[in-house]
């Protein structure tokens, strides 16, 4: 059934809106359902297992890339050029692992003017595209259905005796390590409650449990198991280092007073792999100078073992397929001011795409009049998350009255600015920007080989497609 979006007739007065003027005229969308379609077909064809989870290993985000291009290509959009000015930049924080320039590369069958649409780097990445089995007690459990292999660990095989430390006696992780390293628990993997022990390491848990693996020392622990009592998504793939031993989150197959496991799996640091953005632009037709820059990641998460791959739909085919789409409007309708396209690799990586574009621009940064991300915008959008820094507050102002002509408005929630995005860096700078996230029925499958074409929805694409292109219409 066709959904329809019913926008306020006549003018809507805008207050703080730069170089706007006060009377903004809406346009809606009359072939809306052609930009839908294609962007259905982008995201299906994004999420296909054929992909491998786009990847940073292996072919997978080399064949999305080649993807983008291709598209990008038909639809007569060209690559975004160096301009005179556009000098290397800073970008808090500089993560480690950082990503670094690299020689140029070409992949199979491209042509040179395929290949100006990349920007390419090389970053370290561990990888877990070999054996994967975990058995308990004689009991073999599924990978990311039963558990996942965290992925900094390293290469792990062999059976080991299962122990249970008390978490509760400590108050530090110094004092939890110091204990595991005393040497009572050689060969063998600790069971660490997962409860208790964000308990005793107070917030930010997903962060320092990486700090905590790195004061054990593999001759006096064999490894640690995390035990939750609910599931635990696969969570980000910033894999750019080895911890000392191995680690995993484990919420069904742990029986209390499991004795033993039996555990192969296997995993290789990459010092230096490759990596590509792809970027292009659509001049304005008045205001060149005045540029818009839209994006979104396509990599995702790939394998964990042989067989078990992420498709990543909603996180994040659904990004550069609405990209594509809006590509495709301005394509047929030019813009006014310059729209560019970012589409980044890496950003399951520690946002490393976007930290290298941001330390690398095409063009000098002041030229940006505003950013827009699209990082999983395919759920139903019972609440749309923004992250706005102070200097894109006149954006989100007129997002929000863009939105309330909706016949059903989104539920927009401002969000502080974290790390788990790319307009990270751009928003640490004072960019004006704005991160568009979806969250509703999908959320629970978010990093799990569950995030397929058959578990996504278009139900937000029109309001957030035309919103979209309204805002950049009249901001």
């Amino acid at each position: 059934m066709k959904r329809t979006l019913i926008m306020l007739a006549g003018a809507i007065t805008i207050l703080g809106c730069a170089g706007c003027g006060s009377d903004i005229k809406f346009k809606s969308i009359d072939d809306i359902e052609k930009y839908r379609a294609y962007y259905n077909e982008s995201l299906k064809e994004l999420s296909d297992v054929s992909y491998h989870g786009r990847s940073n290993y292996g072919d997978g985000n080399i064949k999305a890339a080649a993807y983008l291009i291709g598209e990008l290509q038909k639809m007569g959009i060209g690559p975004m050029e160096d301009e005179i000015g556009a000098e290397p930049q800073q970008a808090t924080p500089p993560f480690k692992g950082t990503a670094s320039p690299c020689g140029p590369m070409r992949f199979e069958g491209t042509s040179d003017d395929q290949m100006a649409y990349l920007q390419h780097y090389c970053l370290p990445l561990n990888v877990m595209r070999g054996a994967m089995q975990f058995i308990v007690d004689g009991n073999e459990l599924v990978p990311a259905v039963d558990y996942v292999a965290k992925e900094f660990s390293p290469t792990c095989k062999g059976e080991f005796a299962l122990a249970y430390p008390s978490v509760e006696k400590y108050t530090s992780v110094q004092e939890l390590a110091d204990h595991l390293n005393s040497g009572i628990y050689k060969k063998k993997f600790v069971v660490i409650e997962w409860e208790p022990y964000t308990e005793t390491i107070g917030t930010n848990a997903f962060d320092r449990y990486r700090e905590f693996l790195d004061m054990l020392q593999a001759d006096k622990v064999a490894g640690v198991i995390y035990r939750l009592e609910s599931k635990l998504p696969y969570f980000k793939a910033r894999s750019y280092y080895v911890t000392p031993v191995p680690a995993f989150f484990i919420w069904n197959g742990l029986a209390e007073g499991a004795q033993k496991i039996s555990v192969n799996m296997e995993s290789k640091l990459i010092e230096c792999h490759d990596a590509h953005n792809v970027l292009a632009s659509i001049k304005g037709t008045k205001y060149p100078e005045r540029r818009y820059l839209l994006m979104g990641h396509f990599d995702h998460l790939g394998y964990m073992g042989i067989e078990n791959v992420h498709p990543g739909a909603n996180d994040n085919a659904s990004g550069p397929s609405m990209m594509l789409a809006l590509a495709k409007y301005f394509s047929e309708n030019p813009p006014e001011c310059t729209i560019d396209f970012a589409f980044f690799d890496a950003e399951e990586n520690n946002l490393l795409g976007s930290f290298y574009y941001k330390t690398n621009p095409r063009y000098p940064q002041e030229n940006i009049r505003y950013i827009l991300n699209y990082d999983m915008v395919a759920d139903t959008p019972e609440s749309i998350y923004l992250q706005v820094p102070e200097e894109g507050m006149a954006g989100y102002e007129l997002i929000q009255k863009i939105n309330m002509t909706f016949e059903e408005p989104f539920n927009f929630i401002l969000d502080d600015i974290k790390d788990d995005s790319d307009n990270y860096f751009f928003a640490l700078d004072g960019v004006p920007s704005l991160y568009f996230h979806t969250e509703g029925k999908y959320n629970h499958i978010y990093h799990t080989p569950f995030d397929t074409y058959d578990n996504i929805s278009d139900i937000g694409f029109e309001r957030l497609f035309t919103l979209t292109i309204n805002f950049i219409d009249n901001y």
